[in-house]
């Protein structure tokens, strides 16, 4: 398959190239013509392989790119919360100060931050029962889910997002990332 950009590419290189030399040539500039002819030369060259080279940091790869190349500490538009337990130590959680909640499963933390720290509708928790990355990816998302939101690399909000970005029903089974409802 012809890629219709490297072929653009190449006619802009070719009439950059032979126009600029033939200019200097012109005007009796033969040494500036010569230096001309090869550095634009070796500029489209590299810039050629940069951007139409087979790798996966070409401009225009047909090779599919993992998105988002990280994922976020918490789900969407909330904030991570380190919350305080009342043995002294700390839970990881996130909590919403915007009201993303489509369902209002989780509830909006005050401005002043005013919470009793026992009321478990303000916290989304980041606590999985699994160490395992898919399992645990499965069960952020089930949660995701529950609580409306959508997290991104994780869950659109009605189903999981699978291994290639394709969204998985949540009740797909867990061989596919996700676990059954």
């Amino acid at each position: 398959m012809f890629n219709i950009y490297l072929g653009i590419f190449i006619v802009v290189a070719l009439a950059v190239i032979s126009g600029g030399t033939f200019k200097l040539f012109d005007t009796g500039r033969k040494g500036a013509a010569i230096v001309f002819l090869i550095g634009a030369i070796a500029i489209f060259v590299v810039f050629g392989i940069r951007w139409f080279g087979s790798g996966k940091g070409s401009m225009f790869s047909q090779t599919p790119v993992q998105w988002p190349p990280v994922i976020n500490t918490c789900p969407d538009y909330l904030m991570y919360y380190k919350r305080p337990k009342s043995d002294g130590t700390f839970e990881d959680t996130c909590v919403d100060k915007l009201g993303v909640s489509r369902n209002g499963s989780l509830k909006i933390i005050p401005a002043n931050g005013d919470v009793n720290n026992a009321n478990d509708e303000y916290f989304f928790s980041l606590a999985t029962k699994s160490s395992d990355a898919d399992k645990r990816k499965a069960e952020l998302c089930q949660r995701t889910i529950q609580y409306g939101l959508t997290w991104e690399g994780i869950s659109n909000g009605e189903s999981c997002i699978g291994s290639g970005n394709q969204p998985i029903s949540p009740s797909g089974g867990s061989s596919n990332g996700c676990p059954s409802s």
